[in-house]
C-alpha cells in the first residue's frame, strides 16, 4: 500500500488489487526455480528483451502475473529472461507512477519506504 498521514488520519493513495510486489517475484522466482529471488529475477532481466508483456494497470503492481506467467513459458511464447525483464519493467514502472501521484497529491517533499521490497 501507499499511504499518507495527514492530520491523525491516514489515506490509502494506491494498492495492488492481486498481491504484494514483492511476493510476486517471490512466486516467479519459484518458478523459474532461482533463488534469492530479489536478487535473481533482476539480474536475469536482460535489458533489450521484448517489451513488457504485462498490461499496466494503475493500483496494481501485480495483477494476474501468478496466473500468466505460467502459461506464457509453458507454450514457448515467453523465455524466462523476458519473464524477469517483464515484470521487473511493469510492476516498478508501476511503483514509480503511484509514488509520484501520491507526492504530487499531497505536497509531500519527504518519502518514507519500509516493508520486505524496500528494505
Amino acid at each position: 500500500q501507499v499511504i499518507a498521514y495527514s492530520r491523525h488520519r491516514y489515506r490509502i493513495l494506491g494498492e495492488t488489487l492481486d498481491v504484494a510486489v514483492g511476493n510476486c517475484i517471490d512466486r516467479l522466482a519459484r518458478l523459474l526455480q532461482v533463488s534469492h529471488a530479489l536478487a535473481a529475477v533482476p539480474f536475469q532481466a536482460t535489458p533489450g528483451l521484448t517489451p513488457p508483456l504485462f498490461p499496466q494497470i494503475p493500483n496494481a503492481p501485480s495483477p494476474g502475473y501468478n496466473a500468466v506467467t505460467p502459461k506464457l513459458l509453458e507454450s514457448g511464447e515467453a523465455t524466462p529472461e523476458d519473464l524477469c525483464f517483464s515484470l521487473q519493467e511493469t510492476a516498478f514502472a508501476m511503483l514509480a507512477e503511484v509514488t509520484e501521484r501520491a507526492l504530487a497529491l499531497t505536497r509531500a517533499r519527504h518519502l518514507l519506504l519500509v516493508g520486505g521490497v524496500a528494505c
